[in-house]
């Protein structure tokens, strides 16, 4: 009888069929994968079976297999899991026949195993008792997954398999896991080289991805008990949703957390950060504001908030509104002359004035007086943003015509606001942002100033 055996084997037999990835030619390195099953998950375990496959060069150059005798009868728990018998395990050679066999294919090499704690702790252990030790280098499958697709529920090799559609044969016998591990550790080895051809999302999540509808609205992500981890104003909130909830290290907090995904269509993405701003509790501490100082020259400072004092920039924290005042004042550095008699001439402090004053024009409204005009939440409907005297007045929806809307704005508003400066400013944001889109949903026009008309007609 044939207790153990080396086999040549390629990738594409060892895979199922599957051509090779590529990833691995980048690092030039020989890998030696193993699977150990054992007499149980105790201190006293022993060895039963192992499987290494040695991979190099993008391909796999052997596989070694072999069963191991204990010198003990196993578990009949494990006999019946691994259909490994006593009978087979008293006939197989014992390990220190195998030693130095199994140490010729470890050396050099980097050990990867899915929890190598348990497989390369159970051969330390075996070598130790010889008097010999094994110092390898590792790549444990198990704690790269935690670390490149955090926020899944399960890390065993049978969930990651399930999650990359790594197809398992003879599960629980030492070649069976050792196959799925090296298609495992070759898809883990893209992931951490950032050369994974596919965008991966969680199981869970991808369920509730599919719900989510590609419209402008506010996103939710709610924990387990249904408190909210972050809300995104959103043009397309299936998009963001998907860009949130991606699996990479960046996400880890939110693919740990997110339990469910809750939408409201609002019709425009400005309406949408409306609604997040009043549920908001941030405070704006710190504004940047343009003073003229007594030779007639403008310039930007900082300076805390006053209520009722109006300014240009808000920011919660020094920090930010120091490095948006650093911002301004590189593009309002002089020119360099060579030699200058006296101070700067009249025509000077004109032209720096001006690019005051232009910069300035950016953190306003394009205009005192416009509206907004966009898609509504449903078909036929329209959404409308009013600003009045630089400050958004209110938003609404109606299924009236633009040239009625743009005529009488204020008979369409549902939600007025009362000179909110967190409402102006998102306001601000957004019309800068949609300037420079290239395919528009909504659009606005400028009003002539008039009075404003306190009639108010609810739309459908």
């Amino acid at each position: 009888m044939i207790l153990y055996r080396t086999l040549q084997i390629s990738v594409k037999n060892l895979a199922g069929g599957s051509e090779p990835s590529r990833m691995v030619s980048m690092t030039a390195k020989r890998y030696v994968i193993c699977d150990i099953e054992a007499t149980g998950l105790d201190a006293d375990r022993d060895l039963i079976e192992i499987a290494l496959i040695t991979f190099e060069d993008d391909r796999v150059i052997e596989v070694f297999e072999t069963l191991i005798n204990p010198l003990r009868p196993i578990p009949e728990f494990i006999s019946g899991l691994t259909s490994i018998t006593n009978r087979e395990l008293q006939v197989a050679p014992k390990f220190y026949d195998l030693a130095d066999s199994i140490r010729m294919r470890l050396e050099g090499a980097v050990f990867v195993s899915h929890n190598t704690e348990f497989d390369l702790g159970l051969l330390r252990k075996k070598y130790t008792e010889m008097g010999q030790d094994l110092k390898l280098k590792q790549f444990c499958t198990l704690k790269v997954a935690q670390e490149e697709i955090p926020g899944l529920q399960n890390y065993n090799l049978d969930a990651l398999c399930s999650f990359f559609r790594i197809k398992i044969e003879d599960r629980h016998r030492a070649i069976g896991d050792a196959r799925a591990t090296l298609e495992l550790f070759r898809q883990l080895l893209q992931l951490r080289l950032k050369t994974y051809p596919k965008i991966l999302f969680l199981p869970h999540h991808e369920r509730l991805l599919k719900k989510i509808p590609a419209k402008a609205g506010l996103l939710s992500l709610r924990d387990g008990s249904g408190k909210n981890l972050r809300q995104e104003a959103s043009f397309n909130m299936e998009k963001t949703a998907r860009e949130l909830l991606m699996v990479k290290p960046e996400n880890r907090e939110l693919l740990q957390s997110t339990r469910d995904l809750v939408v409201e269509a609002t019709g425009s993405a400005l309406i949408a950060e409306f609604r997040k701003v009043l549920q908001s509790n941030e405070r704006l501490c710190w504004v940047i504001d343009s003073h003229r100082n007594v030779g007639g020259e403008d310039f930007f400072r900082i300076r805390p908030r006053r209520k009722g004092v109006a300014g240009l920039w808000y920011f919660l924290n020094y920090c930010d509104a120091r490095d948006k005042l650093r911002e301004l004042e590189s593009q309002l550095r002089p020119e360099k002359f060579l030699y200058r008699d006296g101070g700067k001439s009249k025509e000077e402090i004109l032209r720096h004035n001006q690019k005051v004053e232009k910069l300035s024009r950016e953190a306003r409204f394009p205009s005192e007086n416009l509206v907004l005009v966009g898609e509504g939440r449903t078909l036929g409907e329209r959404c409308l943003v009013l600003i009045r005297e630089n400050h958004v007045v209110g938003y609404g929806y109606t299924e009236a015509t633009e040239e009625d809307i743009y005529r009488t704005p204020e008979r369409y508003l549902m939600k007025r606001f009362v000179r909110h400066l967190a409402i102006d400013l998102a306001g601000r944001r957004y019309l800068r942002v949609l300037k420079n889109l290239r395919q528009k949903t909504e659009a606005w026009r400028e009003l002539s100033l008039g009075p404003l008309q306190v009639q108010h007609r609810p739309s459908k």
